[in-house]
C-alpha cells in the first residue's frame, strides 16, 4: 500500500492540469496562492479553519471552481494553503464519484450512479 496521485484539471476563468495527492482526511482540494491567482477561480465569503496532519489548526479562505479526474467533471470548493504538495480532498471525490485504491494506486469510479456527479446545461 502507499500514496494515491492522480492528474487533476482545474478550472476557474482559466484550468491547469495538477499532480495532487489523494488525500481522504483532507475536505477541500487545496491549492496554494499562486496557483489560485493562475486560475482566476472565483472567490467566496467564505473562511473555513482546517486541522493539518500535525494538529495544527490554521484558516483558509474558500474559492469555488470545476475539477475533472478520470473523464468526470463537478463544482469544488479549493481551499487556499501554502502546500508543497496540491490535494484533492474528500469533497471532491464525492462530487465526481471516485475512491483512492491504495492498493493499486489509482482512482476507482464508486458506481455508474457517478456519486453526485451534475449534469452540465451548457
Amino acid at each position: 500500500m502507499g500514496y494515491v496521485y492522480t492528474d487533476l484539471i482545474v478550472r476557474g476563468k482559466k484550468e491547469k492540469r495538477i499532480r495532487a495527492l489523494v488525500d481522504t482526511g483532507a475536505s477541500y482540494i487545496v491549492l496554494d496562492a499562486e496557483t489560485i491567482r493562475e486560475l482566476e477561480l472565483t472567490p467566496t465569503q467564505y473562511e473555513v479553519e482546517l486541522t493539518l496532519a500535525d494538529k495544527r489548526r490554521v484558516r483558509a479562505r474558500l474559492f469555488v471552481g470545476e475539477a475533472e479526474a478520470e473523464g468526470r467533471r463537478g463544482p469544488v470548493f479549493v481551499a487556499e494553503l501554502d502546500t508543497p504538495t496540491p490535494l484533492l480532498g474528500i469533497f471532491a471525490l464525492e462530487t465526481l464519484g471516485l475512491r483512492p485504491n491504495p492498493t493499486t494506486g489509482k482512482l476507482e469510479i464508486i458506481g455508474p450512479e457517478g456519486g453526485y456527479l451534475l449534469l452540465r446545461t451548457n
